[in-house]
């Protein structure tokens, strides 16, 4: 990264230029308090120093004056002392290589490591229970069915791919490609009600259900039971069986229904075998 600041006409906000002189030899790091909060009034938003979580120790977002003197320090320039004393962490990482909230963090990744590696094998079931809700199996799978790459915003495991919420409450109700589970097949709903889990429902064809299938509006905007509750969707969101036990979705063109309650699918431990074929991804 660069810490030089190279300023243009087009970076400085017009309506300031009549009242503000810069001084070009002066670096935003060496800048007193007042100086800079006058030279940030004169630069555009979008030109503003900053850094993001990814590119510091901090993993926090870095701006203003702050994310200046970042930038500076990584690139071997100095910053004034009376500067660097009014950021506590940056002068603690500069002197000591650490900081409280990079001790933070580590703290954190520590105990994210020894849950990692105490998760149960791949294919060990457990039951989830809560008040008023049908019992859910918990199942522990490969990581990487439910792996989500966040930076670039893909699902990438078959589970997590099959992701169909933001879908469902569309008019036709069209979810994605579903994962096998059992001979069955299912798709995710979302989070479940674990750490690192996701929720899932079976999906069957219509012809194949013998309840009542409502769709999504008739069950969560337009239900008449929710006539005594506090908030429209009530109904749905207190089903024992889920929120989307018989509901009308669209898969491969055709009528299906959402089944509950849903499994709740969690992280086994990476390379432990599973419990059978049934735990591997397969294909349509």
């Amino acid at each position: 990264m660069n810490a030089s600041f190279q300023l243009s006409f087009y970076d400085v906000a017009p309506e300031v230029l009549h009242r503000v002189q810069l001084d070009p030899n002066k670096r935003p790091w060496e800048m007193s308090e007042e100086e800079y909060e006058a030279w940030e009034e004169t630069i555009l938003y979008h030109k503003q120093p900053s850094v993001s979580g990814r590119d510091n120790p901090f993993q926090d977002w870095l701006s203003g004056q702050e994310a200046a003197v970042f930038l500076a320090l990584k690139a071997g320039e100095t910053v004034p002392p009376d500067v660097l004393a009014r950021f506590e962490e940056l002068k603690e990482w500069h002197e000591t290589g650490s900081s409280p909230t990079i001790r933070e963090h580590e703290e954190r990744d520590r105990r994210r490591q020894e849950e990692i590696e105490s998760r149960p094998p791949i294919g060990t079931e457990e039951i989830h229970q809560e008040e008023n809700r049908a019992d859910r199996r918990v199942i522990y799978v490969e990581p990487a069915r439910i792996e989500h790459n966040y930076e670039s915003c893909r699902k990438n495991g078959d589970i997590n791919a099959s992701y169909s919420g933001d879908m469902i409450s569309n008019p036709r109700s069209t979810v994605r490609r579903p994962f096998q589970f059992e001979k069955g097949r299912y798709v995710s709903t979302g989070s479940g009600p674990l750490p690192d889990s996701v929720s899932a429902y079976q999906l069957v064809p219509s012809a194949d259900f013998a309840g009542e299938i409502l769709t999504y509006a008739d069950k969560v905007i337009n239900n008449p039971k929710d006539t005594d509750c506090t908030y429209s969707g009530d109904t749905a969101r207190n089903d024992p069986l889920g929120f989307y036990h018989g509901m009308q979705v669209i898969s491969a063109g055709k009528p299906h229904v959402l089944v509950g309650p849903p499994i709740i699918f969690r992280p086994g431990k990476a390379g432990t075998s599973p419990a059978g074929e049934l735990f591997k991804s397969q294909t349509n």
